[in-house]
């Protein structure tokens, strides 16, 4: 009975204690640097905006597991200056050099644009490092689709957009503010990547008509240093193959859409439950807080997680995670 009244108690709280975010327990990142109001600035693409054809040094890279971003699709993009590399960091994010951008831009393929259906353009995130420190900005692509404008508020775009079975969706895609970027990248008193760890790095891409491994291949481009050691980098498994384990395919999931704020230096870090996918099952608190994992996940509204990047429910990676809680039992 004791147990059911502290999870209705918890549930009542305000949604910022619940979320750890009070101001007074934990020093909140800023941005160190100021950004360019274009896109166009940060010499990201080559020819037209809009073909996100990179740019003259910069790279495009690949995640086993990604972020749910209300079923938009990323390009995900790296520039490190010239002469500088990587250099692995185990399973972790890498030691980035100075001068690093990273860029992701989110689009919707078959988006309804008047009487026609084609790729819709939202925003480009960036982080660059400057100074030793991490700053977190994000661009919005204007109508027109020919440049990307700085906005640090944030903002909302209300579109349709079809899937592949043909299905139409009506989505408010949210944009996230300069603050928003910063409460989901913040690691203790810092700003960090999230994705690009040297586990999520470390999978096989197509190049041409062959395939390789992505990190053997950036060490070939010379973007990164190269390593005896690359076979001991574990891999993430990618959540959507489902000829993998279950249990693996579902921490994959928290991991990259849960973890950044549930761990030790995020803004959940006072909750009872720790999410990386290292996290062995008995250390990370999932057995005791499962029902309460499917209740904010499955139900959208004030308490529902994740609690920023999402207006949608998230239907296959709701469907994993609640097999593999029903698998715990």
């Amino acid at each position: 009975m004791r147990s059911k009244i502290i999870v209705v108690l918890t549930l009542a709280l305000p949604v910022c204690y619940v979320l750890s975010c009070n101001k007074n327990a934990k020093t909140i990142a800023n941005n160190q640097q100021a950004f360019p109001q274009s896109i166009s600035s940060l010499e990201l693409f080559k020819g037209r905006l809009d073909s996100l054809i990179p740019a003259q040094g910069v790279e495009i890279y690949q995640l086993s597991s990604t972020l749910f971003t209300d079923y938009a699709e990323k390009q995900r993009l790296i520039k490190i200056p010239s002469g500088k590399k990587l250099r692995l960091n185990g399973d972790g994010l890498p030691e980035f050099p100075e001068g690093t951008i990273l860029a992701k831009t989110f689009f919707y393929p078959r988006a309804k644009r008047g009487k026609t259906i084609g790729r819709q353009l939202l925003e480009t995130r960036i982080l660059r490092l400057k100074n030793g420190k991490w700053s977190a900005g994000t661009y919005k692509w204007n109508q027109a689709q020919n440049d990307a404008i700085y906005d640090p508020s944030g903002t909302d775009v209300n579109l349709e957009w079809v899937d592949r079975n043909n299905g139409s969706h009506q989505v408010k895609y949210h944009i996230p503010s300069a603050k928003e970027c910063i409460s989901c990248h913040q690691s203790f008193d810092e700003i960090v990547p999230i994705g690009p760890k040297g586990m999520n790095l470390n999978r096989e891409i197509r190049i041409g008509k062959k395939k390789m491994n992505q990190l053997t291949y950036m060490e070939a481009q010379g973007k990164l240093t190269p390593e005896k050691s690359i076979h001991k980098i574990s891999q993430l498994p990618d959540y959507e193959d489902k000829n993998i384990n279950l249990e693996h395919r579902a921490r994959a999931y928290m991991e990259i859409n849960c973890a950044h704020c549930h761990n030790a230096g995020g803004m959940a870090y006072r909750q009872s439950i720790l999410l990386n996918y290292q996290v062995p099952l008995k250390e990370s608190g999932i057995p005791f807080n499962k029902n309460n994992i499917i209740d904010r996940m499955g139900n959208m509204g004030q308490f529902h997680m994740p609690k920023l990047g999402t207006t949608v429910l998230d239907k296959q990676g709701v469907a994993l995670i609640r097999k593999y809680i029903a698998s715990l039992n």
